[in-house]
């Protein structure tokens, strides 16, 4: 997700998040996740108030730095190939009106010379989550990560539908190019959901046309003459037809 610094429409995030809450209306909010674009005292107080659990990732800076260099007692999860450790936080940053919950997770891979398993302490790779949740702080970074699946709707979105392509000069067009290419990507969504096979469901759209609509065939040169010859059937023919036939049912 890009941070609020990159475009100017994420340069009020407050304002964002009240006009998502209106979308949604009284549907129930349980959790939130953010990364360190977003957040702030007003950002964080807004989902507290409204009993929102989230976990959003933090700057790591100088000041956080020297709290965490403080703790010796950190926690292992995992000890395989890589290590990864956890400690909480009481942390209050210089434009936070109280402390929060502050969980870190550091990870580091394990050199392994046949003889012993060493870490050094400049491989450890840091990540720092502030929250409300009591959880563990495995479970908090495992949970935050989940974020990471919306980096592959978003790459969907641009290389499948041409979302970052800006159509013209003119700012209606580009809003109405933008929803047309956002109906279509939803529609598809909905289409694998409704009426593909499960071993569908997870296609991309580039992967769905090369399997049903961009046949395979073979340029042959013959008596000086080039051919193009069409294949007669492919391999998805009757998972094809078996769509069709539950697309016809929607009707």
């Amino acid at each position: 997700m890009a941070s609020p610094g990159q475009y100017p429409f994420f340069q009020n995030a407050i304002d964002f998040l009240k006009q998502t809450f209106d979308l949604l209306g009284k549907h129930p909010i349980g959790y939130a996740r953010f990364d360190k674009g977003f957040g702030g005292e007003d950002f964080y107080s807004l989902l507290e108030s409204r009993k929102i659990g989230y976990a959003g990732k933090l700057k790591w800076t100088k000041r956080l730095e020297q709290e965490v260099r403080k703790c010796r007692y950190w926690t292992r999860y995992v000890d395989e190939d890589w290590i990864i450790e956890g400690i909480t936080l009481i942390y209050k940053a210089t434009t936070w009106k109280k402390a929060r919950r502050v969980i870190i997770i550091r990870k580091a891979q394990v050199f392994d010379d046949g003889q012993s398993r060493m870490v050094f302490d400049s491989d450890w790779q840091y990540e720092a989550i502030v929250t409300n949740l009591e959880w563990e702080p495995i479970d908090l970074w495992r949970f935050y990560n989940q974020r990471c699946c919306m980096e592959n709707y978003i790459k969907e979105a641009k290389n499948g539908f041409s979302m970052d392509r800006i159509a013209t000069s003119d700012f209606r067009a580009n809003e109405l190019d933008l929803l047309i290419k956002l109906l279509a990507y939803n529609l598809f969504e909905r289409f694998k959901r409704d009426c593909c096979e499960p071993v569908h469901r997870g296609y991309t759209i580039a992967r769905f046309r090369l399997e049903f609509f961009h046949i395979a065939a073979t340029l042959i040169q013959h008596s000086r003459s080039v051919i193009l010859k069409l294949a007669k059937d492919f391999a998805g023919r009757y998972a094809w037809k078996r769509i069709e036939c539950r697309v016809a049912q929607l009707e």
